[in-house]
């Protein structure tokens, strides 16, 4: 039994260390692309605002964490492309083959396939990474 405690405290341990590097990973995303104003473009439309009020948008899902937190994989949307229209995958493709260079779209979703599991110590070291940026 006292194994099973010790276990969901790791397991809950690694789930705020997760929701942490989400956090931080979505602040230095939307802050990265700004202006000196705080303004940042939504990487599929277009439409301007102040990054507060942009979401941070996945092209692969964050259910596939070799892609997470990769930083071609997540770009500024606005909150109508990101949550409304699902993300605008095929206007994302089209606008990550246009800025990175042809076949990054694929590349992606390729490396979305392969299975990664980061360690909280890995965790960790990306949470402070990103943090410094802030």
């Amino acid at each position: 039994m006292v194994k099973i405690k010790f276990t969901s405290v790791k397991m809950k341990k690694r789930k705020q260390l997760i929701k942490k590097l989400d956090q931080v990973f979505s602040e230095y995303i939307r802050k990265q692309n700004a202006n000196e104003y705080g303004m940042v473009e939504c990487f599929t439309c277009g439409s301007v605002k102040h990054w507060k009020n942009m979401d941070a948008g996945h092209f692969m899902s964050r259910s596939k964490y070799s892609t997470r937190w990769d930083d071609k994989n997540v770009q500024v949307q606005c909150k109508a492309c990101n949550v409304f229209k699902h993300g605008e995958q095929f206007k994302f493709s089209l606008k990550l083959d246009q800025v990175y260079g042809k076949g990054t779209a694929e590349e992606l979703m390729i490396k979305s396939n392969n299975l990664q599991k980061l360690s909280n110590f890995e965790l960790k070291s990306l949470i402070e990474e990103y943090s410094s940026f802030s």
